[in-house]
């Protein structure tokens, strides 16, 4: 074997573990694949120039769905999971320790001596997403490819649990081709990126905001003429924007004139017990609200220890 097991002693170490190369979850993100998280932004975060993703409700839950996925996919095809894999743990590469995988499950591959070499590993998910077995997202692709080529496997699942109340699979055989793919993808942000601190481009607004959060005073670039078109055009759209606004608010001015203190507009020759409604002009529920400039008035030095600067975001304008 050309991989090391490790089985940290709780999750806080299977967490400093994960810090210390590039986890299956990571590798779509790497290449571009995850329309969730950017390379910029992964890279940041390796770095420690942000905080470490907090985790959330949906985090916690999918890691305790795990289980019911799990059985949900011995149901569906009478493999056998390996009650051994759930928890906390690693395979790392033994010549490029950064390729480190911790897989949701494994299971015995039917027929097959029950040896290291003839297992399969199940990624387990949990999405409010619609997800067609034939067409899977390229991240959780990616996760499982990588995940096969660590641990030295050639089969593997994907299976996942929709809202609560659907479940699907779709196995997936170990492709050395695109796994080679991947990883000279890994091996580049691991020696470029990490170890060699080189910015990865920014490849959305949300990157130029992390990188350039103000603006330099005075700097200037020059537009070429597809940018200057887009701008007159942009003016235009707005310009037109603006103009239905005004007349979305004379049309709203008048149904409101007619509504006077009704709540609801009703189409003409409605059936007075089950009326078509066209429209409705309620009160929102009474609300608390915290007066701010009267506290302030009233307490302006506890106000002012309460005061801090807050950076101000881009503003962008078109003129």
């Amino acid at each position: 074997m050309s991989y090391t097991i490790i089985k940290p002693k709780d999750r806080k170490e299977w967490l400093k573990h994960r810090e210390s190369g590039i986890g299956s979850s990571e590798v779509g993100t790497i290449l571009g694949l995850n329309p969730f998280e950017t390379p910029y932004q992964l890279w940041r975060r390796k770095k420690g120039l942000d905080a470490p993703k907090e985790e959330t409700f949906a985090m916690k839950a999918g890691h305790y769905l795990e289980d019911a996925v799990s059985c949900f996919y011995h149901d569906a095809t009478g493999k056998e999971i390996i009650k051994a894999s759930a928890g906390d743990w690693l395979i790392v590469n033994n010549e490029k320790q950064y390729l480190r995988v911790s897989p949701d499950r494994t299971y015995w591959i039917p027929g097959m001596p029950k040896t290291n070499h003839n297992k399969g590993i199940l990624e387990c998910k949990t999405t409010q997403l619609e997800v067609d077995a034939d067409s899977l997202p390229q991240h959780w692709f990616c996760q499982l490819q990588y995940q096969l080529g660590v641990a030295e496997l050639e089969q593997g699942a994907l299976a996942w649990l929709t809202m609560g109340r659907d479940f699907n699979y779709r196995d997936i055989t170990f492709d050395i081709e695109f796994y080679n793919w991947m990883i000279e993808g890994v091996d580049k942000f691991w020696i470029d990126n990490i170890q060699g601190n080189q910015e990865p481009l920014p490849m959305n607004v949300n990157d130029i905001l992390l990188k350039n959060p103000r603006h330099i005073v005075g700097k200037t670039v020059e537009a070429d003429e597809s940018l200057a078109f887009h701008c007159r055009k942009l003016k235009e759209i707005k310009e037109e924007i603006s103009s239905l606004e005004g007349v979305k608010k004379e049309i709203e001015n008048e149904i409101k004139m007619v509504l006077g203190d009704a709540e609801a507009l009703v189409a003409p020759g409605s059936n007075p017990g089950n009326p078509t409604i066209l429209a409705t002009w309620k009160s929102a529920k009474d609300s608390v609200k915290f007066d701010e400039k009267k506290f302030a008035k009233d307490n302006p030095e506890l106000y002012a220890n309460y005061q801090n600067t807050v950076p101000g975001s881009r503003r962008f304008l078109i003129k």
